[in-house]
């Protein structure tokens, strides 16, 4: 039992490292997502006010926030495929947790963006609160419920 568990953490570790690096060293390459991020955030407010989206940038309703790589749940989807990498299943099983976990995650960015930029623009005194607190602690959650999502699903398969 402790031989596995050492393996686990043995095996995220060393994913987590890979992902990071490949990230670091390529971080420029992915600034498309941030765009993109921008985007879809600025389709889904402009239904609530007036928004402007400019590359990575995004006004909605007086309220400016750019979107960042950690506003792009990149951090998040290494954190979580690392952990199913390492997890010992099949490579079908991974891939299928890989492919169901991550836009579960973007999706969940994508809403916390959406009421972040609400409350920006609506509540600025909570912005903070919101944005620093509630939410990163939130979505550290959120990776680990899908996570034990998965892992439910893959145990149910053997």
């Amino acid at each position: 039992m402790k031989r596995e568990i050492l393996k686990f953490v043995s095996l995220f570790i060393f994913f987590l490292l890979i992902f990071y690096l490949f990230y670091y060293f390529l971080m420029d390459k992915f600034y498309f997502i941030r765009e993109i991020t921008a985007l879809i955030l600025g389709v889904l407010l402009s239904s609530l006010g007036k928004t402007e989206v400019n590359g990575a940038k995004l006004s909605f309703s007086g309220f400016t926030v750019e979107i960042i790589d950690e506003c792009t749940a990149i951090f998040s989807a290494i954190v979580y495929c690392s952990c199913v990498l390492a997890y010992p299943t099949t490579l079908k099983r991974k891939v299928v947790g890989i492919i169901f976990g991550v836009p579960c995650l973007y999706a969940i960015n994508l809403l916390r963006l959406f009421i972040l930029a609400i409350v920006g623009a609506f509540y600025p005194s909570m912005f903070e609160f919101m944005h620093v607190y509630l939410w990163q602690a939130s979505f550290i959650i959120f990776v680990i419920l899908i996570f034990l999502l998965w892992l439910k699903m893959t145990e149910k398969q053997r």
